[in-house]
């Protein structure tokens, strides 16, 4: 082998070590930037955790608050497993809590029906009135009819 060629040799094996270094620096930068991104991210993801309770806590104050009113109810396994797991993640203080909490949640949900459900009442009673006024016109009349038949 001639002295050029050992040269180039050397060269190149130079080079391949400096890109092998490259190489293994930019990795070691990829896996760093990867770190803080999980590490942000993590952070991130409890900080939107923990708003999330926070947020539920606040609305679940605001329906203690105005609850004054008892209601004994029966669930089925799949609800009251569903309380427990908001007073255990200490969203509610007690089972009473979390289902103030949901029946409050699920009517704003169906706004809409009750609204519905509010006209029709109105509607009825009305009709009730109306009967009822009916009823008494039809008692005063046939009040006067008799008194006049005397």
């Amino acid at each position: 082998m001639s002295e050029d060629d050992a040269d180039d040799k050397e060269r190149r094996g130079g080079h391949a070590r400096r890109l092998a270094d490259d190489i293994e620096g930019l990795v070691g930068d990829i896996n760093k930037v990867v770190r803080v991104a999980v590490v942000r991210g993590t952070d991130a993801a409890e900080t939107v955790g923990e708003t999330v309770k926070d947020s539920v806590k606040e609305a679940v104050g605001g329906v203690r608050s105005a609850r004054d009113s008892v209601v004994m109810i029966r669930v089925d396994k799949e609800s009251l497993l569903r309380l427990d797991d908001l007073v255990e993640s200490g969203i509610s203080g007690s089972r009473s809590e979390a289902a103030a909490f949901l029946i409050s949640e699920g009517i704003k949900t169906r706004q809409g029906l009750f609204d519905k459900i509010a006209d029709k009442i109105e509607e009825i009673r009305r009709a009730k009135d109306d009967l009822k006024t009916l009823l008494e016109d039809e008692e005063t009349g046939a009040s006067q009819r008799s008194d006049k038949a005397e």
